[in-house]
């Protein structure tokens, strides 16, 4: 099985313009998350997915492999799944491109997810215990199964719970894998109704069109980069682990 890691990289971004290549440490930020995504193994293959020549240029520059995709796609899966449809691998992965600290075993977990051969989508999910982060409309939480599917994905606090005020609800964590054939399925039938209207939450995509989603549970917490602010929260976090370039 060929296993391609894809790092969709956006230019454009309301609260962060050009955050792929935002310097950390001397390097930007998409060199770092494709420098801990070389860690896995499994993976045969690394692509950075953009839609820009300013970031084409930067990963030319840095020995990253790239790939020109287009300006119309409204989610990263749907930047992925282009990658799908012009290469050959058999599962690729959509690994965020705003967590250069991102923990190549979290990678590899929600790759052999995908060993059990009827799973064919799949992502990780956390417990949350926090009200305030079980009511963040920016969290997405997960609604699941007994066998650990979603049943749905929302930003509303779900499932709520009429006999306490505790919050058991599961968090959505953003690194995903999938087969070719789904990828391509999902690229075909355009952005669905109740992705819509949850803010572009993709996933509800392949649910209202029948098909599963597998969440399993992980331990392994990651920093997501969403202002410019958290640059320097980062720098000190790879002080402290003695990561440098």
């Amino acid at each position: 099985m060929k296993i391609i890691g894809v790092i969709p990289a956006r230019y454009e971004s309301s609260r962060f313009p050009g955050k792929p290549l935002a310097l950390i440490n001397g390097k930007p930020m998409v060199w770092w998350v494709y420098k801990q995504a070389e860690k896995v193994s499994e993976i045969d293959e690394i692509v950075v997915a953009t839609d820009d020549e300013r970031i084409m240029k930067c990963c030319e520059e840095n020995g990253m492999k790239a790939m020109m995709t287009s300006k119309d796609h409204r989610t990263g899966a749907d930047r992925v799944a282009e990658v799908a449809s012009r290469t050959d691998g058999d599962i690729y992965l959509n690994i965020q491109g705003d967590e250069p600290l991102i923990d190549p075993e979290e990678i590899r977990q929600v790759i052999h997810i995908l060993d059990d051969p009827e799973v064919e989508y799949a992502a990780l999910r956390q417990r949350i215990t926090d009200k305030e982060e079980f009511t963040n409309p920016n969290v997405v939480k997960a609604v699941i199964d007994l066998k650990g599917d979603a049943l749905y994905l929302t930003r509303c606090a779900a499932p709520y719970n009429f006999e306490s005020e505790a919050c058991t609800g599961w968090h959505l964590v953003g690194l995903y894998s999938y087969r070719r054939q789904f990828l391509l399925d999902f690229l075909s039938w355009g952005q669905s109704a109740l992705e819509i209207s949850e803010k572009g939450i993709e996933c509800n995509r392949a649910l209202e069109h029948g098909r599963k989603l597998r969440l399993d549970e992980t331990s392994f917490s990651s920093f997501g980069v969403d202002l410019i602010e958290q640059i320097a929260q980062v720098e000190e976090i790879m002080k402290e682990r003695g990561i440098t370039p």
